[in-house]
């Protein structure tokens, strides 16, 4: 008799706990960061970087640092654009191609955002 109750309170708890364990896998997969998606996005946009797809992910993976530390998105928009003007002059990002720039670092790579 205490075999089965304890059987029972097993499978009670066992009935509860696996929808939320499957929920917790959902939320915490669908929070990491997307590195695939982001390099899509950029090469969607026609952003490319002169040192390739690692390059754009350090770019993204240092938004992430200053979205962190409270650097607003307009911000890091401003930097980029300045950024790639100095660097690049006029082969360096549109306005829109730094908007998008930080705007999928943010969806794709900050997960914490």
């Amino acid at each position: 008799m205490v075999t089965h109750r304890r059987y029972s309170l097993f499978m009670g708890s066992a009935a509860i706990s696996c929808p939320l364990l499957v929920a917790g896998i959902f939320w915490a997969g669908s929070a990491r960061a997307d590195a695939g998606s982001y390099l899509a996005d950029l090469h969607r946009a026609g952003i490319h970087e002169v040192g390739g797809d690692s390059a754009l992910l350090d770019t993204g993976q240092k938004l992430c640092v200053q979205v962190s530390y409270g650097v607003s998105s307009e911000q890091l928009k401003t930097l980029a654009l300045q950024r790639s003007e100095a660097v690049q002059g006029g082969r360096g990002l549109t306005q829109q191609q730094a908007d998008e720039l930080v705007n999928y670092a943010i969806a794709d790579l900050c997960p914490d955002y």
